[in-house]
């Protein structure tokens, strides 16, 4: 499996706190990474996650120990409505949907519409490649994170079903933000193939008489379960060329200027 990320290939990767949640929930702290300038994010200011309707007792006790400020669900009302968030008392919870609606009409992201095969696979691959270079832009929940950043209310969690695409692609703009090197926000990206290893492995495995016959099943996998590398690039890359480089995206896509992002830097680096 080409596209999983080992523990080996992890050169920029900070030591992950030992957070006692199950590594498939995909719960980490964004904060240890070093920016281009060489400051370091500062821990305990950011989380990122898949449904915290997936922890347990333990882990739940263990998310409220974090005191929490603001919670920020990415994913549709309704699928928030269908596994709803456990009540965590003190925190704001803001719902709004990560999903860019441009080319995501296209798609079929039903457990069926992931399962086609031929050209027909094909073609949802292809798909899914444009939704995602299309996440970034004019998406009202990075809006409300990068507002909620910048107002300073930290610690913040956000999070979408797996924490790999919605959750995944917010992280890299953030990370961005924060004058993180494009490398290492991608690795970070990558990471979700690292804690949802066995998940991936496991579809993988029980899929493998249909992949030996249609490849493209093993990729429309890996999509479902985990995160592709080349679209983390291709998502960089759209972002580059589209507005002239990282600056150039945070002031046509967020009104930010080079004070502005050395302010948040300076709140949040150390």
């Amino acid at each position: 499996m080409s596209e999983m990320l080992e523990r080996s290939e992890m050169q920029h990767i900070p030591e992950r706190n030992s957070f006692p949640v199950r590594d498939e929930i995909n719960f980490r702290d964004l904060g240890g990474y070093r920016s281009a300038d060489g400051r370091t994010v500062r821990r305990g200011c950011f989380y990122r996650s898949g449904g915290i309707y997936k922890m347990n007792a333990q882990e739940l006790a263990f998310l409220k120990s974090l005191r929490i400020r603001t919670l920020l669900d990415l994913r549709t009302k309704e699928e928030a409505a269908k596994k709803p968030d456990p009540v965590l008392p003190g925190v704001t919870i803001l719902q709004h949907s990560g999903v860019v609606s441009a080319g995501g009409e296209e798609i079929d992201f039903s457990p069926a519409g992931m399962k086609l095969l031929g050209e027909a696979g094909l073609t949802q691959i292809e798909n899914m490649h444009r939704y995602y270079q299309m996440m970034p832009f004019h998406n009202e929940a990075f809006h409300i994170l990068m507002q909620e950043v910048i107002s300073g209310n930290v610690p913040i969690l956000f999070h979408c079903a797996t924490g790999k695409d919605r959750t995944g692609v917010s992280a890299m703009i953030l990370l961005l933000l924060l004058g993180v090197p494009e490398q290492t926000v991608l690795q970070d990206y990558l990471l979700s193939n690292y804690y949802r290893r066995d998940v991936i492995r496991r579809h993988m495995e029980e899929n493998q008489a249909v992949i030996r016959q249609h490849p493209e099943r093993e990729a429309l996998l890996q999509l479902q379960h985990g995160v592709s590398p080349k679209i983390g690039r291709e998502i960089l890359e759209t972002i580059r060329k589209t507005c002239g480089g990282y600056e150039g995206y945070f002031e046509k896509e967020y009104g930010l200027g080079q004070a502005e992002v050395e302010k948040v830097r300076g709140r949040y680096l150390v």
